[in-house]
């Protein structure tokens, strides 16, 4: 009986325990749902101040653009050399070119980077990376020997594509297993442009220019040996001897531009602009000065593509220069 009244006593003191207890909580629960929904009244009246704080991603990408803009001024300042370089090419191979498509001796340009690349390759092998120029000169002008004999004998048809698979097999056979020449000699293809240094402008630039004043100053020549040789003959001036010096100057074009920047600009500035103006324009001066003018245009759009899309300089300058000749020459074609 007394364990009873005792526990009796417990659960009376327990449940009023209980009850005082609970309800500082329902005051607490209470205050804290009014707080709440004075917040939620807060938040829906203030909407319209939270807005900016929505637009902040917005301001970060802002921010970020601002880093991403590209420094021209600085780019121009780090790749000058090559600038300078590719721009005296253009020049040279520009008004070159002209001479090369009215002579129909397209294939000969293509031949000349090859043979280049046999004596590039010698030079990898045996003398070393830096020391290439000189084998690919030697090679380059028992080359041009043989294509000036090979039109006395009439054998040009064959021995120039012979000399063009030759070159292009013989270059990599020569450095076969030699993993680093082979990679070299791959960018001597692809493009060397970004690699262009003092000594290779100091070299090429004034060379190339005197190339691009010699062939100027001959254009009446050239242009009578390639419209009509026999009367170029009969009034005595040699052809043979003529041509040999227009391949030697087209020779010195492709191993300059060829050793310091590359199969694809060379190719790209000795066709393209000559192919872009012929339509258009029918006295040869106004000719060679607009694909001069032309190349330099290639030249900044190939620049600018390459920096702001992330894209090789050479290929660049090609594709910048075919999508322009492609619009030239159907503009001409719709026009005629």
């Amino acid at each position: 009986m007394r364990y009873a009244i005792l526990l009796a006593v417990v659960l009376f003191m327990g449940s009023f325990a209980s009850g005082q207890a609970t309800k500082p909580a329902d005051k607490a629960d209470q205050s804290t749902q009014d707080i709440l929904k004075e917040l939620d009244a807060a938040g829906s009246v203030g909407n319209a101040t939270t807005a900016p704080t929505v637009s902040s991603p917005q301001t970060s990408s802002h921010f970020e653009e601002e880093e991403m803009r590209i420094d021209w001024g600085r780019l121009i300042h780090n790749f000058e050399y090559m600038l300078i370089t590719a721009a005296a090419l253009g020049i040279a191979a520009s008004v070159l070119g002209f001479f090369v498509l009215l002579r129909r001796e397209a294939l000969v340009a293509l031949t000349i980077p090859q043979v280049v690349a046999v004596g590039a390759a010698i030079g990898m092998r045996f003398f070393g990376e830096n020391h290439t120029l000189l084998p690919a000169m030697a090679v380059a002008l028992l080359a041009l020997v043989y294509f000036a004999l090979s039109r006395r004998w009439g054998a040009s048809n064959w021995i120039i594509p012979a000399f063009y698979v030759a070159g292009l097999c013989l270059s990599f056979l020569i450095i076969a297993n030699h993993g680093q020449d082979v990679e070299d000699l791959q960018r001597l293809f692809v493009g060397v442009d970004v690699a262009v240094d003092w000594k290779q402008m100091r070299l090429a630039v004034p060379v190339l220019l005197v190339v691009a004043v010699i062939c100027a100053m001959l254009w009446r020549r050239w242009l009578l040996l390639a419209q009509a040789p026999a009367a170029a003959e009969l009034a005595g001036l040699r052809p043979a001897r003529w041509d040999t010096l227009f391949l030697l100057l087209l020779t010195i074009v492709m191993l300059l531009g060829t050793d310091s920047l590359g199969v694809v600009m060379v190719l790209s500035m000795l066709f393209l602009p000559a192919a872009t103006v012929l339509p258009w324009v029918k006295r040869i001066p106004v000719a060679m000065a607009a694909g001069a003018v032309l190349s330099l245009i290639y030249l900044g759009i190939g620049f600018y593509l390459s920096n702001k899309m992330n894209w090789p300089m050479s290929q660049s300058v090609g594709g910048a220069g075919f999508a322009v000749l492609a619009v030239s020459q159907l503009s001409a074609q719709l026009k005629g």
